[in-house]
């Protein structure tokens, strides 16, 4: 048998693998999402941003997180929105007035693939800014690649699920992201509470970010007060003894907050 049959029998095999690691992948995400968002998936698996789909990490009424393995074994973060919710209805705001997003259509399958691309240009923001969130990897569509926050498949709590045993410290930890936000990435996060922030290696991460919105967001203020709100009400819940809301907005800002953005209702 001559070189070159060996190279094409080779070739073959290699193609019949593929296709079986792609029909793999089907069925682990067709029994969730839509077909096209599957062949999104096979996509990234075939430019080698991920190697292998393991377990559903969380669900939620936007999107799932799945944990993967990118080149080198990585651990990664593959978070699908999906595309046959109303929830996204109610997001048009957070991206409204954006400069960042100004061609962004409302027809639900353009919306959710830029709300994709606004959490994945958020979390670089944020990197920059010295805010620890996931490492942003790759997006394509309504498909977010992210550092995944855990070990050996072991995904990392939610702030509300841990005892603190220095929630002092902890507390101070998300001051100083929620200054660097405001001062270093000009933008405020807009939904801030324990909900949204991991603890790992005894160090909050902030997650969700999709709807982070600039500083020159019509909403940013309001926003802002109200993240601050939902921080000191639940370290207020674990006896710490927090600023109160006005005082840690202008400590923030250098400016109290108005009658306008105190007035808003939780």
């Amino acid at each position: 048998m001559s070189d070159k049959e060996i190279r094409d029998i080779d070739k073959r095999i290699d193609k019949e693998r593929i296709r079986e690691k792609d029909i793999d992948t089907l069925k682990v995400i067709e029994s969730v999402f839509d077909y096209q968002t599957s062949m999104f998936v096979v996509k990234l698996m075939n430019k080698g941003i991920i190697n292998e789909i393991g377990f559903c990490v969380s669900t939620g009424k936007e999107a799932n997180v799945y944990h993967c393995y990118g080149p080198d074994n990585t651990e990664l973060a593959m978070k699908i929105y999906r595309t046959t919710t109303a929830e996204f209805k109610r997001n048009w705001m957070y991206v409204e007035g954006d400069p960042r997003f100004k061609s962004y259509k409302k027809g639900t399958y353009s919306f959710i693939y830029t709300w994709a691309r606004k959490e994945f240009k958020n979390l670089k923001r944020m990197k920059e800014a010295d805010v620890r969130v996931p490492e942003p990897v790759f997006v394509l569509k309504n498909i977010l690649v992210m550092e995944f926050i855990g070990k050996n498949q072991d995904a990392a709590p939610l702030l509300r699920e841990v005892k603190l045993r220095k929630p002092n410290k902890v507390y101070s930890e998300i001051l100083e992201y929620l200054t660097k936000l405001y001062e270093r990435g000009r933008m405020v996060h807009a939904d801030l509470s324990e909900y949204n922030i991991l603890y790992f290696k005894k160090q909050p991460i902030i997650i969700d970010v999709s709807q982070a919105v600039l500083l020159d967001h019509p909403h940013a203020a309001v926003f802002l007060y109200r993240d601050i709100h939902n921080i000191n009400r639940y370290f207020t819940s674990l006896r710490v003894e927090t600023l109160t809301d006005e005082e840690l907005y202008e400590q923030i800002t250098d400016s109290p907050p108005s009658p306008k953005v105190k007035a808003i209702e939780f």
